[in-house]
């Protein structure tokens, strides 16, 4: 078990505003003992965890860090049955499961987007369905305003570009779209510039998908405003050199997609 009580005494230390010395003062130890155990280096001796507890004033599960393991624990098993529950499409189980989670874990910006996702994909009445996509906005915009995890705010404004389109609020749809960054400050873009070796090659790689995926939506866009059917067969070879013997379930919507759009310009 990886316990965390080096973290929690350099915590505990810190809320007390008391310095290494001080607390190993009072134990009767060295400073060095104290640095060693806040770096994870070791771990105090048994029979001193009852005077160290004491001394901060918490239980020696407390001190060892077994309610944030707990939690940790916790928190993963909500994000498993999530997944598992979204595979399968239950997504009612879903929106319950999150709201729980969140009660314990508030304003988790992970959380809040499993939940947001969860009741866009919810079924009901217009009313219904109208009532949790001003839901799933709203819990879009708290993530944008106190997230902290650039990924997921990242994500976060991608989506609720689209969250308000469907919501009629074209203006707003609008704003947010723009706020994203264009095609060349994407973070592959940058990454290849700055990795070496076999990260370098698979970000170059994983990058691939998405930029076809990118490529082949604009193409569609000019064949259908151009009236141009041509732009399809341009996506396809696009496609054919880029995946050709090695496609996965990832490339075979976007080959759909594009056949579908070619037959409906037919």
């Amino acid at each position: 078990m990886n316990l965390l009580i080096g973290e929690k005494i350099r915590r505990l230390r810190r809320q007390l505003d008391l310095t290494q010395e001080e607390v190993a003062a009072h134990l009767g130890i060295s400073p060095q003992s104290i640095s060693k155990w806040e770096r994870a280096d070791g771990y105090p001796d048994i029979t001193m965890l009852p005077s160290l507890a004491n001394y901060f004033g918490v239980s020696v599960d407390e001190l060892m860090g077994m309610d944030e393991l707990a939690k940790k624990q916790k928190y993963t098993e909500f994000n498993r049955l999530w997944g598992e529950n979204n595979e399968k499409k239950l997504h009612h189980h879903n929106v319950l499961l999150m709201r729980k989670a969140l009660k314990l874990f508030p304003n988790n910006a992970l959380l809040l987007v499993q939940l947001s996702t969860s009741l866009e994909k919810l079924d009901g009445t217009e009313e219904e369905r109208a009532r949790n996509l001003r839901e799933s906005i709203a819990l879009q915009e708290q993530i944008l305003r106190y997230g902290e995890d650039s990924e997921v705010r990242g994500s976060t404004l991608y989506n609720i570009c689209f969250a308000y389109w469907k919501n009629g609020e074209r203006d707003k749809a609008l704003e947010y779209a723009k706020k994203l960054p264009n095609l060349y400050k994407a973070r592959e873009n940058a990454l290849v510039h700055f990795l070496e070796g076999e990260e370098k090659h698979n970000v170059a790689k994983e990058a691939l998908v998405p930029l076809a995926l990118s490529i082949t939506q604009h193409l569609s866009v000019l064949a259908q405003m151009e009236e141009n059917p041509a732009y399809y067969e341009k996506a396809e070879r696009i496609l054919d050199l880029l995946f050709e013997g090695e496609e996965d379930d990832t490339v075979e919507p976007i080959r759909k997609a594009l056949k579908e759009g070619g037959k409906a310009r037919e």
